[in-house]
């Protein structure tokens, strides 16, 4: 087994306490925010209903050091968790919401001596207002990631609107992460079995979105962007051939051409499907993704990297994935042990 802390973890989720106390005090964007029973806080956004309780280890930003260290993991990039980016909130609210948010993300990780890094949030209402907070996040905080989720009260990330977007990570060179919501589309398939809508219903709603962008023409128009799939990219890869069928043509490129454009993680737990996935897409599109903190307790499991070693993969490929990617992809800066 390799013991090597030299990792990056590029899926994890938090929530910044301090700044769910200041949601808490002012009530910013006319949030509500109580203190749940046995600790954590409760969000209310106005109009909608109360969200699952943020606590335990989403708040936490400096205990998941040593879970990283046990891990090989030296870096782990950190999304606020999908319920509170906000979308429910109007335009303006909603541009205020995430600017506070990303500001706080950026503060709780600054103790951590460059072994956590924030990614982006956007409120993804007005397109071009989303692209300037992209471009203040980059230039004014450093990020070099952004995660968003892969469906937005009004349109989809497919339609023309958002090329504003797309342009803007595309120009500052920022890959975006496309991370699907506990209550998208697909839920309402599951309305009798909530914990399918967590298992199934979110790898359905990324493949549908991925589809609809390689069907719309988004690598076309910007061929430089770099989009990432959280759960191993739903069923997308694994269906492609079905999607060739429906939508190919003997005159143009087959959507399938496309799977390769998107990166990857690893949060498909097992080895037989990691190795379907690097026969799909190739181990330079994939990376490392524990998916953590995206409840209050971390649930035991093996070791994040026993699936990859159980694949057999080599020394190079097994670097690639656990970290020169994502080094590359994200810019991120390698730590050694002295800081």
């Amino acid at each position: 087994m390799n013991t090597t802390i030299d990792g990056i973890d590029v899926h994890a989720h938090g929530v910044p306490k301090q700044f769910l106390e200041e949601v808490k005090r002012t009530r910013l964007a006319g949030v509500d925010v109580a203190m749940a029973d046995g600790g954590g806080y409760i969000v209310t956004f106005p109009g909608c209903a109360s969200l699952r309780p943020a606590a335990g280890i989403m708040l936490d930003f400096t205990q998941r050091l040593g879970w990283l260290d046990a891990q090989g993991m030296q870096q782990q990039l950190i999304g606020p968790w999908l319920d509170v980016h906000g979308q429910e909130l109007p335009p303006a609210d909603g541009q205020v919401w995430v600017r506070q948010l990303n500001d706080a993300m950026v503060e709780s990780v600054a103790g951590s001596n460059g072994r956590l890094l924030a990614h982006a949030t956007l409120h993804l209402a007005e397109p071009h207002a989303a692209a300037r907070e992209l471009e203040r996040c980059v230039a004014k905080l450093g990020m070099t990631g952004c995660m968003i989720p892969t469906h937005v009260p009004r349109g989809e990330l497919s339609d023309d609107c958002y090329d504003a977007l797309w342009e803007a990570a595309q120009s500052l060179n920022v890959p975006v992460v496309l991370h699907p919501l506990m209550d998208g589309p697909a839920a309402c398939m599951f309305h009798d079995l909530p914990r399918f809508k967590n298992l199934y219903g979110r790898t359905i709603d990324t493949t549908i979105v991925a589809a609809q962008l390689i069907l719309g023409g988004v690598f076309e128009r910007f061929p430089k962007l770099r989009l990432v799939l959280v759960h191993g990219g739903g069923f997308l890869p694994y269906q492609s051939a079905r999607l060739d069928r429906e939508f190919g043509g003997k005159d143009k490129k087959l959507p399938s051409d496309y799977i390769k454009r998107f990166y990857y993680d690893t949060a498909i737990m097992s080895a037989p499907a990691l190795q379907l996935l690097m026969s799909l897409v190739g181990t330079g599109q994939i990376m490392i993704g524990s998916d953590y903190a995206a409840g209050p307790v971390e649930r035991p499991g093996p070791r994040l990297t026993d699936a990859l070693d159980a694949t057999g993969i080599d020394a190079a490929d097994r670097r690639m994935i656990v970290r020169d990617t994502a080094e590359s992809l994200f810019r991120t800066t390698r730590k050694t042990a002295e800081g």
